[in-house]
């Protein structure tokens, strides 16, 4: 099985996850990380009304799960948000939003923010969180991949302290490309793959300027701080077979780029992969006919 590209939906702002599946085909792509919470993005409010929540009543999911066959798209994973999951509340929301993806489109994976614990006490708190959350992925026959972000999962060495503390098989890696630069000072994002590689079960492809702290999160291939083509070499030697996802989050202090612009930044960035070895023949030109 050869992984997949997919586009997270977030990459049409506040627009949101409809008008993005209804897109998402014409810029060559057929599978979509779907948002299951409203957040920030840089600045920009992504609303509860722009996503798909825990509270989404059945018959709205099942409206969508139509919009989703009517367009030929498929789902690759859920993103089920940051909640705290140092509390007790935090993990009640990700246990609710991991089981509304599961019923609602049966995704194989789960991404999820791993918090940022204070204190010791905290960060056991989180592991035992963790393989909570890690056991009722497996119940539900999916994975748990974390986010790339501060704290347990900004580097390498966090990373494998975290999975190696955790020890779950149902919980791994999503591997953030453009957020390790963000992160951490002089890190070489493809470096730090290669130390955890075995550990991913999803990846947000995302560019940078491999700055930190300098949130410029461009169209794929407009950044130069990310090198793509060694980044699917990497993962192709330890077998990684599930989805490469499309994030684009913007420049800092640039204007809302608007709908069109949006669209335009996932069509080149898809060109671009395509250029570096990441649309594999079956994926090249998808067919109307094909169905969730």
């Amino acid at each position: 099985m050869s992984p997949i590209l997919s586009c997270y939906t977030n990459c049409y702002g506040a627009a949101g996850v409809w008008e993005a599946i209804s897109r998402i085909r014409e810029a060559g792509l057929r599978y979509a990380e779907l948002a299951l919470r409203p957040h920030s993005l840089g600045g920009l409010v992504i609303p509860e009304s722009a996503v798909l929540t825990e509270r989404t009543d059945e018959a709205t999911a099942a409206r969508f799960a139509e919009h989703l066959a009517a367009h030929g798209v498929q789902l690759s994973g859920c993103n089920i948000g940051g909640a705290d999951l140092t509390m007790p509340e935090g993990l009640e929301l990700a246990e609710r939003r991991l089981r509304c993806a599961h019923r609602w489109f049966r995704c194989p994976v789960a991404i999820s923010g791993a918090g940022q614990p204070r204190d010791a006490s905290q960060t056991q708190r989180l592991y035992d969180q963790l393989r909570r959350l890690g056991d009722l992925a497996g119940e539900l026959g999916m994975t748990l991949a974390l986010e790339t972000h501060q704290g347990p999962t900004q580097n390498a060495d966090a990373m494998l302290a975290l999975m190696e503390a955790i020890d779950h098989p149902r919980v791994r890696l999503n591997f953030d490309t453009g957020n390790i630069a963000y992160y951490n000072r002089d890190a070489d994002p493809v470096a730090e793959l290669r130390r955890v590689a075995h550990y991913v079960a999803n990846v947000h492809l995302k560019d940078n300027r491999g700055r930190y702290e300098d949130w410029f999160f461009p169209a794929l291939g407009d950044g130069g701080g990310v090198d793509f083509a060694a980044v699917r070499q990497t993962l192709d030697a330890v077998g990684y077979a599930a989805a490469y996802t499309i994030e684009i989050e913007g420049i800092g202090g640039e204007p809302e780029p608007g709908l069109e612009a949006r669209q335009d930044r996932v069509r080149r960035s898809v060109g671009y992969l395509r250029a570096c070895g990441f649309l594999d023949p079956d994926q090249s030109e998808p067919r109307a006919t094909d169905r969730t």
